[in-house]
């Protein structure tokens, strides 16, 4: 452990597939999608995993849990609505990935 508590590690690079415009269209979307208070967007926060876009269907696979459960359904909601928006008439698929777990009170 690190003198002022356990190391942060950077966040892994999202895995972007598919048409480059529109996944820059898209990535740029998702940046709206803000964390609690003020944060930062989930793509710059690490939330956002990879993003596959073909003609057919869209996967965003994010990061939820560890320590973030408060927010978390909402952030998933909020960037399901963003691809709803962006992908008016493509499949759309949310998967997350979840360390950690829910802290249960």
């Amino acid at each position: 452990m690190a003198p002022n508590g356990p190391a942060k590690t950077a966040p892994a690079e999202p895995v972007w597939v598919g048409e480059p415009a529109l996944l820059d269209k898209v990535v740029q979307a998702l940046r709206s999608v803000r964390e609690a208070q003020g944060g930062p967007d989930i793509v710059s926060s690490g939330r956002v995993r990879s993003l596959e876009i073909t003609p057919d269907e869209a996967v965003l696979t994010m990061h939820l849990g560890g320590g973030h459960c408060g927010s978390a359904q909402v952030l998933a909601e909020l960037a399901f609505d963003v691809l709803r928006e962006q992908l008016p008439d493509t499949d759309l698929y949310l998967r997350h990935e979840q360390s950690g777990g829910c802290p249960t009170t």
